[in-house]
This record gives C-alpha cells, sequence and structure tokens, in this order.
C-alpha cells in the first residue's frame, strides 16, 4: 500500500532536514541492518511491555518494547515505541517512529492487520503534528569556520533557513566561528508555536569589551591591641580545675579526720576489737592528694596562661610594666592559689 507524501518541496526539504537532525540525535539500528532475530523471545517481551503500560509503569514498559524491537522489528512494536517517546514528550521522536512504523509495515502479514497498523501510525502523526513547536534558525552572516548548535548537537549548515520541527519546551541555540565572538540564545517553546531564531555574529575586535572588574578595596589592618579569645577560654578552664582540686584537699582531710578519730595517735593507732578498718580511707585520701596536687597545677597554669593573654592583650593598646606571680598554697581545711603582680 502506497503512503500519501507531500507534494511541497518546500515541505520535503523541511521533513529531510527534521529526520535527519532526530535521527542523528538519537542514533540506533536501521530497520535493514543485520541484526539476531529471536520471534519468539520479542513476543514474550512485547506481552509485557503491553502488561506493564496497561499498569501505568511506563519506564520497564518501553524498555520491554525496545528489547522486542531489537530481537525482531515489527510495525506494532515500533508503534508502541512511538506511544513510549509521546508520553514521555518527545514528540519529534515520536513521530519519527510513526513514520518508521508506515514503512515497516508494508512487510506485516495479513491485509486487515496491515490497514489496522497503518490507521494507528496515521492517527499518532495527525495527533503530534500540530503540538510540535516550528523554529527557524537563522544566521545573518557566514563566516567560514561556522558552527551552528541546538541543544548541544552541531547541525548541518544546510539546516539554516529551514523550519525545524521540535519538542516544546526550553532549547538553547548557539552559533560560533573563529575570529568571531561567540553567541547564544535560549527559547522556550509551547506547542503549536512558531519562531524564527536569529544569531548575527560579531567579529571578535568589534565586539564591545567588559569593563575590567572593580579592584577590590584593601583591607583595613587589623586593629592592634585586643584580649584573645583563647586567654578568656584558658582562663576557664583554669578556674574550673582548681575549684575540682580544692574539692579534692577537702575530701582528703575529711579522709584523714575520720582516721585520726577511729585511730588516734602519731602515727594512728587502731583498736582490733572496733568493726572500722582504716583501708578505705587511706586509698581515698591518697588519691584525693594527687588528684589535688595534678588538678591545682593545672588549673594554675591555664590560669596563668590567661592572664599572660590578657595582659598582654592590653599592654598592645597601652604599654605599662607587668608582672605575675601565680603562688599556690595549702592550708590545714583550706587551700588555693595566690596571683600577685601589676598588669
Amino acid at each position: 500500500m502506497n503512503i500519501e507524501r507531500p507534494t511541497s518541496a518546500a515541505r520535503k526539504r523541511a521533513l529531510a532536514v527534521s529526520a535527519l537532525l532526530i535521527v542523528s540525535a538519537c542514533p540506533g539500528r536501521t530497520l535493514g541492518q543485520d541484526q539476531p532475530r529471536d520471534p519468539a523471545a520479542a513476543e514474550a517481551l512485547y506481552l509485557s511491555g503491553r502488561k506493564l503500560v496497561n499498569d501505568g509503569n511506563w519506564h520497564e514498559g518501553c524498555a520491554k518494547f525496545q528489547a522486542s524491537m531489537e530481537l525482531n522489528p515489527a510495525a506494532s512494536t515500533l508503534i508502541n515505541i512511538a506511544n513510549c517517546r509521546e508520553h514521555e514528550g518527545k514528540l519529534t521522536q515520536a513521530l519519527v517512529d510513526y513514520r518508521r512504523a508506515l514503512q515497516l509495515n508494508q512487510d506485516t502479514l495479513g491485509e486487515e492487520r496491515k490497514k489496522q497498523l497503518e490507521q494507528v501510525a496515521k492517527d499518532g502523526i495527525a495527533k503530534i503534528e500540530p503540538r510540535l513547536a516550528h523554529v527557524e534558525l537563522v544566521v545573518t552572516t557566514r563566516p567560514e569556520g561556522l558552527e551552528v548548535a541546538r541543544d548541544g548537537i552541531r547541525l548541518p549548515l544546510a539546516a539554516l533557513g529551514e523550519t525545524i520541527p521540535l519538542d516544546p519546551g526550553k532549547h538553547t541555540f548557539e552559533a560560533s566561528a573563529p575570529g568571531h565572538e561567540k553567541i547564544e540564545k535560549n527559547l522556550e517553546l509551547a506547542e503549536g508555536q512558531k519562531a524564527t531564531v536569529e544569531l548575527a555574529l560579531v567579529p571578535a575586535s568589534a565586539a564591545p569589551k567588559k569593563p575590567p572588574p572593580p579592584l577590590d578595596k584593601p583591607k583595613p589592618p587589623p586593629a592592634s591591641g585586643g584580649v584573645p579569645a583563647w586567654a578568656y577560654v584558658a582562663g576557664g578552664l583554669g578556674l574550673a580545675a582548681v575549684g575540682a582540686g580544692v574539692y579534692f584537699r577537702f575530701d582528703q582531710m575529711a579522709a584523714e579526720e575520720r582516721i585520726q578519730t577511729n585511730c588516734p595517735g602519731t602515727p594512728p593507732v587502731c583498736d582490733p576489737t572496733k568493726e572500722y578498718r582504716p583501708d578505705e580511707d587511706n586509698a581515698r585520701k591518697d588519691r584525693s592528694f594527687y588528684l589535688f596536687v595534678g588538678l591545682t597545677a593545672a588549673g594554675a597554669a591555664g590560669i596563668g596562661a590567661a592572664v599572660f593573654g590578657i595582659a598582654r592583650g592590653l599592654s598592645q593598646k597601652k604599654p605599662q610594666a607587668q608582672s605575675l606571680h601565680v603562688v599556690p598554697y595549702v592550708g590545714r581545711g583550706h587551700g588555693g592559689l595566690v596571683l600577685q603582680g601589676a598588669f
């Protein structure tokens, strides 16, 4: 069965260019290319794809159709693939697949089946064609080495001045040539919209130069003086350590007092008839003493560092004589640190 062809010469050129662009953007096996055939597996994949699509699972169903097409090309399978492309919004590819299905349908067995598939493909084409956007790409000057691209796909120069069907949505058009400024235009097309995109290349020497970026203003020098943050941190930790050390000092004295009460004398002698045993208090006394010494020394170091940092920070603003002495002391029932100096 013969399929009607457009008689307009201009429409023939437009369709030829659009088919070239679409097929080059989506390469695949041609209808006549030799490939392994497995009709039984292809039929199983086709039926599985139909079930998945009917259940709303287009992604997996369309993959089944594609696999079936690779094993055994058939017009019915290609029509389903075109329907998948239409569902994905890829209208130009769907149009190409419907037209390829009409060609492949010539090999369909059974006149009734062939007529049914032909009608389905023609209905699909008739439904898609009004939805396609159309763009005429124009480059006002064509210098040597001109390159034109749409959505990152290089176009042949023969496409210039032709009306090209495109999917509705956002598209980017570019033109470049040696010695010329590259130009780029973005365009969002609605269904059925017709537009003309004009790209005017400008020689690089004639292109307006961008003003140099403003020089960064010199940053003002940091203000001298000021107490560093670490001095406050060291001072806080030092005070906390001293406080803990004083606590353990009182704990040590409490243990010693308990031993002295239950085991009077020098050295202490415990009454064996009593239940009191000094081992636990002796261990507690020793442990608390070592913690007192260690924490107090660490606290003294922290406070000393803090005082040094504070004094140094203040001295950068107002020089003055400074001196500092940190002296820990321990007395019966009390203990702590003595800070002496001028700053």
